[in-house]
């Protein structure tokens, strides 16, 4: 597509988007429309169908004009979301099912840049040297900017064996990246000792998780240990049902609701009985992702824990696929997960201690990175009274 025709279709696109987040908007919350609005965008984007079909100076596809705005429509409402055509439909449905389970990689799509969301520890995405926040912005030489969400995760779920050819943007820096798609084994919660304090890193959080972490927490509490930091980095995607049942290993009650359209929503609740009642730091950071996301606003909310690190990425969402009346759909949130204030889990959490996202080497003869984040977590845990700073 020429200059010319790009920023005509950018044009279009920005009168489209409107009356289509709208739309799907209302799809996901059923809320009525407002008839005159939708009347107004609506003859609009009749006009301006009709003006490209009589005057543009090349012949266009109106279909493919469609697919892009129902595209960037999804681009718009979140990272997540995203509108997948009739043809692509089923095969989408069995990438859903692989998920990252052979890239190891949770991505996103925002204003129409690809970017990792997390890597899973011990995975193919990890192995290739891929971290969060890098930019996809190209894969085996096609620029990612045309790629939609959908279309984006359906490479990364191609079969083990495949080579991937990447180029990554990383603090501004072009990097070229080979990534092998590989079956991988889940890294199980594990506790390490750091400066004589425990230390529990979770590679997922799934139903099977749950039992995991309560016998880990069970043997940490009879072993006298009360300081425990939990390592929340990096950790996108998978059950936010378990999130709330490792929170219910730290606290009871209430935890925190799924809120839907019209005031439905789902409670969830604590043991009565928890195996750690001990001091708790969590670390986060912009990989810090949904279920990851809800298990740190409850232990910051119930049990006093602290955050420290970077800003967590700010979407704890349930997400559904809407079938289309033309077999097409959208993967959009109909409904976000709380903590036990009520509050949605829609934006980021602020950390009590922030410290840089920069790293830097330890010394000017040491290449080795200091992790400042897990350094500063040990720290808050080992004062005896918590603090709220910022570290520059």
């Amino acid at each position: 597509m020429n200059r010319s025709r790009l920023l005509f279709f950018l044009l279009s696109l920005a009168v489209l988007l409107p009356v289509i987040s709208g739309t799907l908007s209302r799809a996901a919350t059923d809320k009525p429309a407002d008839d005159d609005a939708l009347s107004k965008h609506l003859s609009v984007f009749s006009e301006v169908m009709s003006l490209i079909r009589r005057a543009y100076v090349e012949e266009t596809s109106i279909d493919e004009l469609l697919v892009g705005a129902l595209d960037g429509a999804t681009d718009a409402l979140d990272p997540l979301s995203t509108y997948v055509p009739a043809d692509s439909l089923s095969d989408y449905e069995k990438v859903r099912e692989i998920g990252r389970d052979h890239s190891g990689l949770t991505v996103g799509k925002e204003r129409g840049i690809a970017f990792v969301i997390a890597v899973d520890a011990g995975s193919p995405g990890a192995t290739a040297g891929l971290e969060v926040g890098d930019i996809l912005a190209e894969i085996d030489g096609r620029s990612t900017r045309g790629i939609p969400l959908w279309e984006l995760q359906s490479v990364l779920a191609q079969d083990p064996g495949t080579d991937l050819e990447l180029e990554i943007l990383r603090r501004g820096q072009p990097k070229e990246l080979t990534l092998q798609l590989q079956t991988y084994p889940p890294s199980a919660p594990a506790l390490e000792e750091q400066e004589g304090l425990a230390v529990l890193r979770l590679g997922r959080i799934e139903p099977e998780t749950v039992d995991e972490v309560r016998n880990l927490l069970v043997g940490l509490t009879r072993s006298g240990q009360n300081k425990l930091l939990i390592d929340l980095r990096g950790l996108a995607g998978g059950s936010s049902e378990a999130a709330y049942s490792i929170a219910g290993l730290f606290v009871s009650g209430e935890l925190g609701r799924l809120q839907g359209a019209e005031g439905a929503e789902v409670r969830f609740q604590g043991l009565q009985a928890v195996p750690w009642t001990g001091d708790t730091v969590v670390l986060v950071n912009a990989g810090t992702q949904g279920p990851a996301e809800i298990l740190a606003a409850v232990l910051r909310q119930r049990s006093e824990a602290q955050l420290v690190g970077q800003r967590s990425f700010g979407l704890a969402g349930h997400q559904r696929l809407v079938p289309l009346s033309d077999g097409s759909g959208v993967l959009l949130t109909d409904a976000y997960y709380t903590g036990p204030d009520g509050e949605p889990i829609s934006s980021s959490l602020v950390p009590d201690v922030v410290v840089s996202e920069m790293l830097r080497p330890a010394s000017e003869d040491d290449e080795e990175i200091e992790d400042r984040t897990l350094q500063r977590g040990l720290e808050v845990l080992g004062e005896e009274e918590f603090v709220t700073e910022e570290v520059a």
